[in-house]
């Protein structure tokens, strides 16, 4: 970006009064706007401080206040050092997920009730699915998961891997906007806790035998025919039976709470993933 395209910020003036004692929460709020309202893309520089500081009629320390503010919002990022710079980041799904990951985390919520949830939306979703009027290609796309899934079949944590995948496609096929996002949330924070307990359970030599993998290979075949069929009510049962069947290794009555942290405090959810 040249410095004459930063020497204004893109996007509708939204004229909130700055004469408040929150200077700074009132220039965040500008700044806020033109970011969720695609004014500022993602990955987009500001203009350096001075540029801003004739934008906005507040003084440096309120502005820097307003940069902090809106980065630990998680919609700025503050690079120091020689290269430095203030970049944007839009809001992703997998930061929302970490986000309610911690939050899950910080009420030690049970896994059982993360797995109650999940039994909720997951066969709605398969429902949703089938009634695309391209069920038969979501249900190909699953089939070919399904393949992956089989490929591996003999290596434990990496058929939890691939059987991962198939779960958050069925749950990405829903259609519906809203419900891919809440439920997309959910898979994914139960996902890291399933490839945890599949990395533990290899170690331990707990791990569920080959032909019990091969069972889940069946109940992904069952709902995915389902949906190719155009089936939403079969589609949703078969999907509600598989889970109660397998969320019975994960989420036993002695598993511990939902984690998205290590021990070190090290995130186990990559939360900037859509970036990559």
């Amino acid at each position: 970006m040249s410095e004459s395209e930063m020497s204004e910020l893109p996007g509708r003036q939204h004229r909130m009064p700055l004469r408040t004692p929150r200077v700074a929460e009132a220039v965040a709020a500008q700044l806020r706007l033109r970011i969720l309202e695609g004014d500022l893309v993602d990955g987009a520089e500001l203009p350096p401080e001075a540029q801003l500081l004739q934008e906005f009629p507040a003084s440096r320390p309120s502005l820097r206040e307003a940069i902090r503010i809106l980065e630990t919002e998680g919609l700025l990022t503050v690079r120091r050092g020689k290269v430095g710079g203030i970049v944007v980041r839009s809001p992703t799904a997998h930061s929302a997920a970490y986000h309610m990951g911690l939050l899950l985390h910080s009420r030690s919520i049970p896994l059982t009730d993360l797995a109650t949830a999940r039994n909720l939306l997951e066969p709605f979703c398969a429902e949703q699915a089938a009634l695309r009027d391209d069920h038969g290609a979501v249900g190909q796309r699953l089939r070919e998961l399904n393949d992956e899934a089989e490929a591996v079949v003999a290596d434990g944590p990496a058929f939890t891997g691939a059987s991962v995948k198939f779960h958050e496609a069925l749950v990405d096929a829903a259609g519906n906007q809203t419900l891919r996002m809440f439920a997309g949330m959910m898979e994914s924070i139960w996902s890291v806790q399933e490839r945890g307990w599949a990395r533990r359970a290899a170690d331990e030599a707990s791990y569920p035998s080959v032909e019990l993998r091969r069972e889940v290979l069946r109940a992904h075949d069952s709902i995915l025919k389902a949906i190719e069929a155009g089936d939403a009510d079969l589609a949703g049962r078969v999907t509600r039976a598989h889970l109660k069947a397998s969320q019975l290794y994960v989420a036993s009555t002695d598993a511990p709470s939902v984690r998205v942290v290590d021990e070190y405090g090290m995130p186990r959810m990559d939360y900037d993933a859509d970036r990559s």
